[in-house]
């Protein structure tokens, strides 16, 4: 079986970036692994930690001289240190579940023609030593969402999710570090472009939920024009290739749209409102019927 390249971008994660690895390292993938931990230039002890499995890890640094800052530029000096087939990522604050990456292969070599595949998400809450889970991903996925802008939108696909083709890489190119949000959506819009993908369906990855920031840290302020302006560069490049998918315009359409619209004082003030009571994060209460067991989910697959 071909190897994977495994790119963990951190900055300082000393406290979790051990689990990452442990769930890396607890895989049954019988191909070759190659895991690159890519500093973002921590200051804790993350590099200790990721040093502690050995030769096991590949450590990246952030050079002296880098002026980027955030997950893409640590995500793009890990793709261009990858030597296998394949390419996955993984916060360093999240986890894979046992069993995943073998999955991923299996699904992305199914059909030559592939470009990508990916998997179902969960999200984890640590309330003590049980740890509650929920679906991330969303549910009724369909080969044209996988192939077309929901690809893009929210709880469809996370970057832990995907496997990719080394050679995706090469054609679109590198995560655009100009963005310091919606970097992802805006890969994801020109890998689906160029490549197809197919759903290995099976829970891969878990989000922890959890106090601390994510690598990229963006004020809320900014969400709505960096993704007003993701769209409206794929919408560009539609024309420029002068592509014939109904579908896929009317819904570029639909998106520039949504997110110029939602720039407008009176939007803005209640997407403010909104972001401000989502950031308090999910209670959990005991009774709680939509928080459920890791093996509620696995044993349903």
């Amino acid at each position: 079986m071909k190897g994977i390249s495994i790119i963990i971008p951190t900055y300082n994660r000393a406290e979790l970036v051990k689990d990452a690895l442990q769930s890396v390292m607890e895989q049954d993938f019988p191909g070759p692994l190659e895991i690159i931990v890519s500093d973002d230039g921590s200051t804790d002890g993350t590099l200790a930690v990721a040093s502690s499995f050995g030769n096991k890890v590949k450590i990246l640094k952030k050079p002296n001289d880098c002026n980027s800052q955030g997950a893409s530029g640590a995500r793009n000096r890990g793709i261009l240190k990858a030597t296998q087939a394949f390419i996955c990522f993984l916060d360093s604050d999240d986890l894979y579940l046992r069993g995943h990456l073998q999955k991923m292969v299996i699904a992305i070599e199914s059909d030559p023609e592939l470009g990508f595949a990916l998997c179902n998400s969960l999200v984890m809450l640590d309330i003590d030593e049980e740890n509650k889970f929920k679906r991330w991903t969303k549910t009724n996925i369909e080969p044209r969402d996988i192939n077309n802008l929901s690809i893009s939108t929210f709880h469809f696909a996370n970057t832990n999710g995907f496997i990719f083709k080394k050679e995706v890489f090469e054609k679109v190119g590198l995560f655009d570090e100009h963005y310091k949000n919606a970097e992802d959506t805006d890969m994801w819009m020109r890998i689906n472009e160029n490549f197809k993908g197919i759903h290995a369906v099976h829970y891969g990855t878990v989000i922890r939920l959890h106090n601390l920031h994510r690598l990229t840290d963006v004020p809320k302020q900014n969400l709505l024009q960096n993704h007003y302006n993701v769209f409206r560069n794929a919408l560009r490049r539609y024309h420029a290739k002068g592509l014939n998918d109904p579908y896929r315009l009317r819904a570029l359409w639909m998106l520039s749209i949504k997110y110029k619209i939602s720039q407008w004082p009176v939007f803005n003030k209640m997407y403010k409102i909104i972001s401000e009571q989502n950031s308090q994060g999910p209670v959990l209460e005991a009774d709680d019927p939509s928080w459920k067991s890791l093996e509620y989910f696995t044993n349903s697959q």
